[in-house]
Formats: structure tokens, C-alpha cells, sequence
């Protein structure tokens, strides 16, 4: 089990709650209660983005003083409603300690608190409730009463969530630290995109100054990226809606995106990531693209290589898999000097300009 504490910030935790001060003390309790009892305490932010007054560097993004985390606790930081976005790491973190039952409380009922108890139910977990210790305010449909009974009272008990007392949710804290609190905790490391050096190579998180590059030799061009399986990005604008993408995803301890340097131009030639992480099954599998100019310099390979080693060394995977289409001859062929063994193919699994293609499977298993 976990204490959930999401999006108690201090723009937001103020008298135009819902019965404010029996929610204040009903989450500095369970707070307290989950720290004796050995239950981990994890908090989530909600970042609505630079110049919003409520994102990373604002005193309304903080969280509020009476909750504040301890020396090293954790924070998840998201940018949507849901705290197990993927986004987040959240989902992956407790997927990793095999994490059953999260107790969750904070703001807003109707917004962040509806939205992570719903998406906590479908990911499997056992979502618990206790009263008033979520609140919200005032909205243009409904009363911030009528929006706490609706959720607590109607909605979430016996669909998607165990709705209980305090006292109640006293005894969880308390019973789980009777039973031992087994938790493993041994799994992946969500070290996340650290910096890798090879001969001719500098593998790194993607930046803004990237941009040009990318679209020039290789995000723009379509014969790199329908090989790819992905879209053309034929503008700046568009380009730097990827890079959004790419650059906020790294708050997230489990994503594994490497921009490809090379060292004698300075240019972004191409990516390689981990793009499919398997936290339980501790597996990763491998995406690459190289921009057209750069190939059959071995670029590929020398990347590849360098990210099956992190892979192995750094985040402790026990596999390595990688996937090809059929005709992909310049990819297979890379796939072959990095040491995969083929495994499989699965049939027709791509319709691509009304032909049916396979997928073929490779993988290197960590054997030390």
C-alpha cells in the first residue's frame, strides 16, 4: 500500500475548499499515521506549463507548507489530470514494487482526484477513499458539496474506489504495518536518459536547439520516417510540437530517448530510444532512425550498441528485444552485427499502402 497525496499545492489549498479545515487535518493525519506505519508517502503536482503562475519555479506550484514531503519522498509532477499518466512514472514506479492498494487523497474531487481514482481502478489497482480528505471547490455546474457527495457518495464506492472512514482507514495503515509491509522493491533503475559518449557519437536527451537538425535530416523527410513508422514533420512548428513532447516526457524516470549527436558536425542525425519499457517482465525493446545523408556509416549500429549496454548496466534489464518489417533489409542487417537472436515473425501484422507486412523479432537476453 501508498499514501497518495495529489495536488495539495499551495495556489490551490485555501478557505474555498470544501469544509477546509476538517480536509487539512484529515490529510495531515493519514500523513502522519502512514509514516509510522512504514507506508510510503507519494506526492503528485500538477504543472499547468511555463507562464501559467503554476508550473516549476512558481510559489503557487509548491506544495502546500502543513503537507510538505520529507527528505526523500517522493514527487511525481504531471501535466494532466490523471496521476497515472504515462507521463508521470508514477504507474511504472508502482508496478515495480508490485504495489496493490493505493489510498489516495488531495484536490480536486472533481478534476485530479475523479481522474486518478478512475485510471487507478482500470491499471488494477485497489483504490481507497478516505472521507474528507479530498475537497474542491464552487464549479459553474455544481456547488463544491454537491461535487464531494456526488464523487464520495455516489460515484466512486462499489465502481471504482473503497470509500471508508477514518477510523477505517487508521486501521488499514495500521494492519499493513502488522502484516510486515512486504514490498520488493528490487526491479528496473528509472534512471532515466542519461548522457552516453561512443567514438564518434554523443547520445543525449533532446533539446530545443535541436529542432533544425531534426527536420532536415531526418524528422522532415519521408522516406526516414515511413521506414520508421512514424509521420513526416515537414515544419518548425511541427517539430517543435515532437520536441514537446520528447522534453516532457523526461520528468518521467522511465523514459529511455536518446537524441543522436554526431560529434564532428554537432547535428541530430537520428534517435534511439527504449520506447516500449516492461517494468514487471523487466524488458525493454529498442526504436532507431537514422536521417538518410548518415547512413551506412555504421552510425546505427554504434548507437544501438551503446544503448543495449545501458540497457544491461544501467536500468537492469534481463532483455533487450528489438522489431523489423521484412523489407527493412538496411535495419535487419544492423540488427544482425548488434548480436540479436531472431525469435519470430508475426504475420501480416502491418497494412502499409495496401500490403500486408510482418514483424520480426530479435532479442538479446542479459546472461551475467
Amino acid at each position: 500500500m501508498v499514501l497518495l497525496v495529489v495536488d495539495i499545492q499551495k495556489g490551490i489549498t485555501d478557505g474555498r475548499l470544501y469544509k477546509f479545515d476538517e480536509f487539512k487535518d484529515n490529510v495531515k493525519y493519514l500523513i502522519a499515521e502512514a509514516r509510522r506505519d512504514n507506508v510510503e508517502v507519494i506526492y503528485v503536482r500538477h504543472d499547468d506549463g511555463p507562464g501559467s503562475g503554476f508550473s516549476v519555479g512558481d510559489e503557487d506550484f509548491e506544495i502546500y507548507d502543513e503537507f510538505a514531503p520529507e527528505a526523500g519522498e517522493l514527487i511525481f509532477d504531471k501535466c494532466v489530470n490523471s496521476s497515472f499518466h504515462s507521463s508521470t512514472g508514477l504507474l511504472q514506479y508502482l508496478e515495480m514494487k508490485q504495489v496493490k492498494k493505493v489510498m489516495v487523497v488531495g484536490l480536486q474531487t472533481d478534476f485530479c482526484i475523479d481522474a486518478t481514482i478512475k485510471s487507478g481502478f482500470e491499471q488494477g489497482f485497489e483504490m481507497i477513499v478516505p472521507e474528507f480528505a479530498n475537497s474542491t471547490r464552487n464549479n459553474e455546474i455544481m456547488d463544491a458539496e454537491t461535487a464531494y457527495h456526488f464523487y464520495n457518495d455516489f460515484m466512486w464506492p462499489g465502481r471504482y474506489a473503497t470509500c471508508v472512514s477514518m477510523d477505517e482507514a487508521f486501521k488499514l495503515l495500521k494492519d499493513y504495518k502488522l502484516q510486515g509491509n512486504k514490498q520488493i522493491v528490487d526491479g528496473i533503475n528509472p534512471c532515466g536518459t542519461l548522457e552516453v559518449e561512443t567514438e564518434r557519437l554523443i547520445l543525449r536527451q533532446f533539446r530545443y536547439d535541436d529542432a533544425e537538425s531534426m527536420r532536415v535530416n531526418w524528422a522532415g523527410l519521408d522516406e526516414v520516417q515511413n521506414m520508421y513508422g512514424e509521420p513526416s514533420y515537414k515544419t518548425p512548428e511541427a517539430v517543435k510540437g515532437l520536441l514537446d513532447e520528447y522534453i516532457s516526457a523526461y520528468k518521467n524516470g522511465f523514459n529511455y530517448r536518446w537524441a543522436i549527436i554526431e560529434k564532428e558536425s554537432g547535428e541530430c542525425i537520428g534517435q534511439v530510444a527504449y520506447f516500449l519499457v516492461n517494468v514487471s517482465g523487466h524488458f525493454g525493446e529498442i526504436e532507431y532512425c537514422i536521417g538518410t545523408k548518415f547512413q551506412g556509416k555504421g552510425y546505427a549500429t554504434e548507437a544501438t550498441k551503446a544503448i543495449i549496454d545501458f540497457g544491461f548496466e544501467k536500468i537492469h534489464f534481463h532483455k533487450v528485444q528489438i522489431c523489423v518489417r521484412p523489407s527493412n533489409v538496411s535495419s535487419k542487417r544492423v540488427i544482425e552485427k548488434c548480436d540479436f537472436e531472431y525469435e519470430g515473425t508475426l504475420r501480416d501484422y502491418f497494412l502499409i499502402d495496401g500490403e500486408y507486412e510482418g514483424r520480426m523479432y530479435y532479442s538479446i537476453i542479459n546472461k551475467n
